[in-house]
């Protein structure tokens, strides 16, 4: 199993991903790399070092770019104009236009509303702060078996 380390900020933060599911962080220190699995923290000396043990492959992409209809890999409704990734968040982020103050959220989203879970396409920013939500995800087929996997769990 290879996991693939998507650069979110050149040379000093990844995103790591297994079949299209985030699955932690690494992040540059003075003195290395930090490997962020849920709680779990592990320090390396080197990303080599980290490559090595954890089977990760670095993939080359322009974050800078954006594709047609996507916001780092996420689906979006329309062409993005602004892109961002909140790394605070986690989100993919964008909005429709020079003027627009709206922030989408790229990707698909199982959104909370009262005691129904929801799945929508692309939501406002707006929504996902208001409400509890599961997300992104980038496929519907993802989306959905989380969501069966939400109902079979009550």
């Amino acid at each position: 199993m290879t996991i693939k380390a998507k650069s979110v900020v050149k040379n000093k933060y990844w995103i790591l991903e297994d079949d299209g599911c985030k699955i932690g962080t690494i992040q540059a220190s003075r003195d290395g790399v930090v490997l962020v699995k849920g709680e779990c923290r592990s320090k390396y000396s080197s990303i080599r070092v980290l490559e090595k043990i954890h089977n990760v492959k670095f993939v080359k992409n322009d974050v800078k770019s954006i594709k047609s209809n996507s916001v780092y890999d996420y689906p979006s409704a329309v062409t993005p104009y602004n892109a961002i990734y909140d790394l605070r968040l986690r989100l993919p982020l964008y909005t429709t236009g020079p003027k627009s103050k709206s922030y989408y959220c790229a990707g698909y989203y199982l959104i909370k509303y009262g005691t129904e879970w929801t799945s929508e396409f692309c939501p406002k920013k707006i929504i996902l702060d208001r409400n509890p939500f599961l997300g992104p995800f980038k496929s519907e087929k993802i989306m959905f078996e989380n969501l069966e996997s939400l109902t079979t769990h009550k």
